[in-house]
């Protein structure tokens, strides 16, 4: 029982504390090099030859909204702001079964390609229309409700000089507006996430990218399954990894979306998203080999036991019981423990953002075992 006990710490530990340590330790000693991908070189000099005379490269913007009537228009507007050659850039949006307005305002834009379907079959299906249909060499993808800095596009493209990178991520920041804890903490945690994402980024393997603001080569999108909810943009990425292409972390292409407006919308948020991770998880387990060790190591902390986590915990409460009676140490961390979850129960932000997201992951995974009729997704509300 020891040896579960510590055995369960130690990964809890990996996770939170030690990862985002040993990263900033190992990028001290680790220059990355360039990566260019094995490719012919003759076919890489001829690349680079012709993106020169031809200028900046053709992006195809991909944009999957379902009742956003609200925030459509600015996201257009804010899209066509965009500090990059208008002849080099379409727009695509794809309405997905939208019940209001969302279809009648993006047709007030002759600049934008707008695919409507009647039915709501979900974003992945929707996504793989939309690629279909575009033309770009680099699929940019958005939310609808994201808005995204004027100088981003710019700034993200030319990341892909090398022929190595396959996926570039932007950076996300949340704006605060109600002052709330929910809202103050989510934004903490987006801080958090960035931080790793740079950290990530010097060994070319971002775990995940945010479906807020990231770009690929269009010849590297998946084709996503549809008949599960599946988180499009961490499969996305995981794939583009596994075909040994670089993922990396653009700082200074920011895109802006609002908090939560509450609490429940953000939970129900984060157990849709911790269903489709455990939907799809054999799937990844191609990142964990021991072939290229850095990566499998970053995938393994950031997120393979990060989904892990609930159980680590339940085990870590259970083993701390039995073990109650065995050295005053296991009785003192057993009530630190029953303090936590107090301290989250009356609303100390912190314990309780942290508790409630891994109760949301244990939702998640009771969930995946669950028939799904399709991957068709409901928007969770965020502040206007």
């Amino acid at each position: 029982m020891k040896y579960i006990f510590w055995l369960s710490l130690i990964l809890l530990t990996q996770v939170y504390i030690l990862y985002p340590l040993t990263l900033r330790l190992l990028s001290l000693f680790f220059k990355k090099p360039k990566n260019n991908h094995p490719t012919d070189v003759r076919q890489r000099v001829s690349s680079e030859q012709a993106s020169e005379n031809s200028g900046p490269d053709n992006v195809s913007i991909i944009i999957s909204a379902h009742n956003e009537e609200e925030i459509i228009e600015q996201k257009i507007l804010n899209t066509l702001a965009l500090d990059y050659p208008k002849d080099k850039m379409e727009i695509w949006i794809g309405d997905d079964g939208s019940m209001d307005k969302t279809s009648e305002i993006v047709q007030k834009f002759s600049e934008v390609h707008l695919f409507r379907k009647e039915k709501n079959e979900g974003k992945a299906a929707m996504l793989n229309d939309l690629c279909k249909a575009a033309k770009g060499d680099f699929f940019l993808f958005s939310d609808a409700n994201t808005m995204i800095e004027k100088n981003a596009l710019k700034n993200l493209i030319p990341k892909f000089t090398d022929d190595g990178i396959g996926c570039v991520c932007g950076q996300l920041s949340l704006k605060d507006e109600s002052g709330s804890a929910l809202s103050k903490t989510e934004s903490f945690y987006w801080k958090g996430e960035s931080k790793l994402k740079m950290l990530e980024s010097r060994f070319g393997a971002v775990m995940g990218s945010n479906g807020a603001l990231y770009a690929i080569r269009a010849e590297l999108y998946p084709v996503l399954p549809t008949h599960k909810t599946i988180m499009d943009d961490f499969y996305i990425t995981a794939k583009i990894l596994m075909k040994n292409y670089s993922c990396v972390f653009c700082e200074n292409a920011i895109a802006f979306e609002n908090t939560s407006v509450s609490k429940y919308g953000e939970f129900n948020r984060k157990v849709r998203i911790g269903r489709a991770n455990f939907n799809f998880l054999f799937t990844f387990f191609p990142l964990l080999t021991p072939l290229r060790p850095m990566r499998a190591y970053m995938f393994l902390s950031h997120k393979l036991l990060r989904w892990l986590s609930p159980f680590l915990l339940l085990v870590l409460f259970a083993s701390s019981i039995q073990l109650i009676e065995a050295h005053i140490f296991y009785a003192a961390f057993l009530s630190i423990e029953f303090l936590f979850a107090i301290a989250a129960l009356f609303g100390v932000r912190v314990c309780n953002y942290f508790l409630s997201m891994n109760f949301a992951l244990f939702l998640g995974f009771c969930k995946s075992f669950f028939k799904e009729s399709g991957g068709a997704w409901k928007r969770e509300e965020r502040q206007k």
